[in-house]
């Protein structure tokens, strides 16, 4: 079994942010590692077309990759035999078996090399690249030859499956796989115990509506003064927020953390009462898949307050889990945090619910296995492969 995986950004890069905003990609491939073994599972990088392997080395020739370079830059082609030489030889050359393109863009992008060296293709779509308009106009023709192509089509929700059929991808190809998270790293704390903390994780863009979380606090604070807000992450609205909270006159009660690690992550989720995510359809399209970060929150026995948007609905039960509000709906969010300020009890109970549901339908094991089990389909002798890895059951 050779599988290679493909990433946009470095594991070592600061522009990936792995420690808050792209930890499923690399959870994604520890978990294929520990399932196969890591000399059977690797992976490429360095943009939405990857150039680089796992050590760092060029895939292509470096003329071949100045090539590629210039005719990137100068004709906007990617699809070259320049291009693509590279990544060929690269599946060749490790006897890659099946490969997992990680965003739509990417599996445009490279289709064309599987397709060539008659390696199968599954693709796995994370969000923007599924909904943004841009985006969907750019890659439109590209996305439809791809899901010709592509023997599987990963999806992170049933919000957006249902919006990769709509684009032309056959209903029979897409899964709904969302995200897994590691149970044993992130454990239950006890909410109840805690001060009126609200945590709030991600990146400060305009599917996440950061500033109508701070809003929604700022009416948090009128009825609970001794509430506090901690924002982590970075991005383009960080700074306008950070306006706003001063603005608002509640500067003193909100903590921009920055990027932290998942340690530094995990330790504020046990200190918190509650998890709030107000996420929204930007603008320009972008929306969510299933927000890592709720899932991650639960498993912690966080209750969540979030809205009904994409992927959210399947990861928090209304009432039972936490509360979801409309979005745009900045005082139904407020009424919510207020509640469980106020309520230690409800949060205990909400989060504990939230642990379970996550133990029940999110843990990396299950969301890996589905994965590991597209795999095995692309394979010509999937019953042998599955027989060798003492999988057999229920494979029919």
């Amino acid at each position: 079994m050779k599988i290679c995986i493909t990433q946009p950004n470095s594991p070592t890069s600061k522009a990936g942010n792995y420690s808050y905003s792209e930890t499923f990609i690399r959870q994604q491939i520890k978990g294929l590692q520990s399932f196969w073994g890591s000399d059977q599972v690797t992976f490429i990088y360095q943009n939405w077309l990857p150039q680089r392997d796992e050590s760092d080395k060029l895939l292509n020739p470096v003329p071949f990759f100045l090539m590629h370079i210039f005719m990137k830059n100068v004709f906007h082609s990617e699809g070259n035999f320049f291009s693509l030489y590279g990544l060929k030889q690269f599946f060749r050359r490790k006897h890659i078996q099946v490969v997992v393109a990680n965003y739509g863009i990417t599996g445009a992008k490279i289709w064309k090399a599987c397709a060539q060296v008659n390696v199968p293709l599954i693709v796995h779509f994370h969000g923007f690249d599924a909904f943004h308009h841009d985006t969907l106009q750019q890659y439109a023709a590209s996305y439809k030859e791809m899901f010709t192509y592509a023997r599987y089509i990963i999806a992170v929700s049933e919000d957006m499956k249902k919006q990769l059929i709509r684009l032309g991808a056959e209903p029979q190809k897409v899964k709904n796989i969302p995200y897994g998270i590691d149970l044993s790293f992130f454990t239950p704390g006890k909410p109840e115990l805690n001060p009126p903390v609200f945590v709030a994780v991600g990146r400060f863009t305009a599917k996440k509506a950061p500033h109508h979380t701070i809003r929604a606090f700022e009416k948090v604070v009128q009825a609970v003064p001794e509430a506090r807000l901690i924002m982590v992450g970075d991005g383009e609205l960080m700074v306008e927020c950070q306006k706003l909270a001063t603005k608002l006159g509640i500067q003193n009660k909100i903590t921009f953390a920055g990027v932290l690690t998942p340690d530094e992550i995990k330790q504020l989720l046990h200190q918190a009462r509650a998890f709030v995510q107000h996420s929204v359809t930007a603008p320009d399209g972008d929306k969510e898949g299933t927000p890592n970060s709720i899932l991650e929150a639960a498993a912690c026995g966080l209750p969540v307050i979030s809205t009904y948007h994409a992927g959210i609905p399947e990861a928090v039960i209304h009432e039972k889990t936490g509360f979801l509000v409309e979005e745009g709906d900045v005082q139904g969010m407020a009424k919510y945090m207020i509640e469980l300020a106020t309520n230690p009890g409800l949060a205990k109970e909400l989060g504990e619910t939230a642990r379970k549901h996550i133990e029940q339908h999110y843990t990396q094991e299950i969301q890996i296995h589905k994965i590991a089990e597209l795999i095995y389909a692309c394979l010509p002798d999937r019953q042998a492969c599955l027989q060798a890895d003492g999988l057999a059951r229920d494979k029919s």
